[in-house]
């Protein structure tokens, strides 16, 4: 899921304040298949936040994964794009504990 939204957010990283026209655009599709993952994850560029949301998907900690993604794309053309996938981790988050605490209650209640 959220590989599919890494070529658009890298894309519109890097279009210039204001959305620049075609141009910018085709040039933006171009260098964000160019772009090379770093390996240093203490930047605040696009792919610095790419590498730490997807750290913390790998652990399973999908809330910190949207905090870091929502930080990292704030103020920038990229937030409105990541919203649903935000709001989708996010859910699945809940889901995920509360799961885990009705089985909880359950292990305790049948250990009565």
């Amino acid at each position: 899921m959220f590989d599919a939204l890494k070529g658009t957010l890298r894309h519109f990283s890097l279009i210039p304040p204001g959305g620049g026209g075609i141009l910018a655009h085709s040039l933006a599709h171009i260098a964000s298949w160019l772009k090379v993952k770093e390996v240093d994850q203490s930047g605040d560029g696009i792919e610095s936040v790419i590498n730490r949301v997807e750290g913390y998907l790998a652990e399973g900690k999908l809330a910190e994964a949207a905090a870091v993604l929502e930080e990292g794309v704030r103020g920038t053309q990229c937030a409105e794009i990541v919203g649903d996938w935000l709001r989708q981790v996010r859910n699945r988050a809940i889901t995920e504990q509360a799961l885990t605490l009705l089985q909880s209650y359950a292990m305790a209640i049948s250990l009565k």
